[in-house]
């Protein structure tokens, strides 16, 4: 009998490709890559990506008659460069900012939101109300992950800003008091802290640092352009705009259960 967590992931995978094949996904095939760590919209489930975002491309492409293959997790950073090479042809799910729009275009409308929030160590002192309460701090955030051009930009002037290759890079480097906070999305945070078993040393801050729309993004060297007002179109439809709405809950509540506490836990030392 397959474990549970394999069996709830083949149930997601077979659902998606039955979905593709009845509405007619026959035509070329383009390739896509997303982010590795930021549930529930998109992370890494046993070699493959797996959330909202992917759910919602899938769907989009398949509406409009084209394959896609999702490539297996690779760093953040790396699918990006392979977007802005042509390497790939979408990237799945992103905010917008001035380098993204060099060598992509923005799929309108958003398939998602992506709220950005500190967080710190339980016993941290820290208060924040404004961007100018960072400046000075150690803050963390992870490689080639953005929250717009213009809160990368303060980060990069105004703290000391570190980066590393994923989330749990980030947390532990928090733990050891090398980090004064971390910037992340706030489903994707609250997943890490509950899957690591650190919520009595770790604590998301109040309120927010900034909050943005997540958009699928086309390569502008990808040989398929031309059908973005269709996927717009799609996108746009009441019946879809009604699926797009359930799937974050659906996706949080699917992570939870195939990502139980670590054993041992990152917390327990």
């Amino acid at each position: 009998m397959l474990p549970c967590r394999s069996f709830l992931l083949l149930l997601c995978l077979s659902a998606a490709s039955a979905w593709a094949q009845h509405n007619g996904a026959t035509g070329p095939t383009l390739r896509a890559c997303g982010h590795p760590a930021a549930p529930p919209m998109s992370w890494d489930q046993d070699g493959q990506l797996t959330g909202v975002c992917v759910a919602a491309a899938r769907r989009a492409f398949a509406a409009v008659g084209l394959r896609l293959q999702v490539e297996g997790p690779t760093p953040w950073a790396r699918c990006l460069r392979m977007v802005e090479s042509g390497e790939v042809d979408v990237n799945l799910c992103g905010f917008v900012n001035d380098k993204r729009l060099e060598h992509a275009v923005m799929v309108e409308p958003p398939v998602g939101h992506n709220e950005a929030v500190l967080i710190v160590r339980r016993d941290s002192a820290l208060v924040y109300k404004s961007w100018a309460d960072l400046n000075g701090l150690r803050i963390g955030m992870g490689r080639g992950v953005s929250f717009g051009e213009e809160f990368d930009s303060y980060l990069a002037q105004n703290t000391q800003f570190d980066t590393a290759l994923s989330e749990a890079h980030n947390l532990q480097k928090l733990l050891l008091g090398r980090l004064d906070a971390v910037v992340t999305a706030r489903h994707a945070g609250q997943q890490q802290i509950r899957a690591t078993g650190c919520e009595t040393q770790l604590r998301i801050l109040p309120g927010k640092v900034v909050d943005g729309p997540l958009f699928m993004q086309m390569s502008k060297r990808s040989k398929h352009l031309s059908v973005i007002p269709q996927l717009t179109a799609f996108l746009k439809q009441p019946a879809q705009i009604e699926w797009a709405q359930g799937q974050q809950a659906r996706f949080e509540t699917m992570y939870a259960q195939l990502h139980p506490p670590a054993q041992p836990k990152l917390c327990e030392r």
